[in-house]
């Protein structure tokens, strides 16, 4: 009976240790990160920066990963970079087979992880923090509720006195990409009035980054006042209706991280 129960104990231990020995060496193959991720949406320093530029990410059993930029070639073409990962609680290692030197590892901080969602952060060092979500469904959308559709609207008021009195100004749309940098597209309006009170206006779609504005340049000298609005397209919140008597020029600006309007005369 002893040796039946030695012989026991020995079958036991080595059954243990041959599944622990399967968990060590499993390293990761059976973690929700297998399949193809497609990207949703991004914010840096918590701002809103639309899809991923890595916007396909490839985790295989084999632990290797491609990360693919599409359209990021000089043709347009998409790219591709491959490396390991490993997923250690919720830490994601990614070190790269192709890299500058002290930048072979990427490490992320798994934020979400299930069969239909991955959401990490990582720290850029010297510039802030990145965030980022895939999806498995490949036509996921952008989640509206981070990042939101504004109608930036501006009209301005010609003085003339007469019907058929020129006009002419320009109308710069100012507005900052998904790195903050400022992006402006100018317009030039003129034309003939058709009374003694005119009043010129458009419109543009913006994205919500950080700040978003119009500044009215006159060219004419019958170029009166600015007013700007700016509408969440959602839900018609409006956001600001402001106004500005144009000398030269004037501008109207609202900064989303602040919640802040501007608005100056020159």
């Amino acid at each position: 009976m002893k040796k039946l129960n030695l012989l026991l104990t020995i079958i036991l231990g080595i059954t243990i240790l041959s599944c622990s020995s399967d968990d060590e060496n499993s390293n990761g193959n059976d973690s929700d990160l297998i399949g193809t991720w497609y990207g949703v949406s991004s914010t840096f320093n918590g701002n809103n920066s639309g899809i991923p530029d890595n916007s396909i990410l490839k985790f295989t059993t084999d632990n290797r990963v491609e990360f693919i930029y599409e359209g990021f070639g000089n043709n347009g073409e998409d790219i591709s970079e491959f490396g390991d990962w490993l997923e250690n609680g919720n830490t994601l290692t990614i070190t790269f087979d192709e890299a500058d030197a002290g930048l072979e590892n990427y490490v992320l901080e798994i934020l979400e992880l299930n069969d239909t969602t991955l959401k990490w952060r990582t720290e850029i060092v010297g510039e802030g923090t990145l965030i980022e979500t895939f999806s498995k469904n490949q036509n996921a959308t952008v989640d509206l509720s981070q990042f939101q559709d504004y109608n930036l609207e501006f009209t301005v008021d010609i003085a003339a006195y007469g019907p058929n009195e020129p006009y002419e100004f320009q109308a710069t749309f100012l507005t900052t990409d998904g790195d903050d940098q400022i992006v402006e597209m100018t317009e030039t309006y003129s034309g003939l009035t058709a009374n003694t009170d005119d009043f010129i206006s458009d419109s543009k779609i913006v994205k919500e980054y950080k700040v978003v504005g119009i500044r009215a340049t006159a060219v004419s000298s019958n170029v009166g006042a600015l007013q700007v609005k700016l509408t969440r397209v959602s839900n018609q919140n409006e956001i600001v209706n402001s106004f500005e008597n144009i000398q030269n020029s004037a501008t109207i600006s609202y900064d989303f991280e602040t919640g802040n309007e501007t608005s100056t005369s020159n």
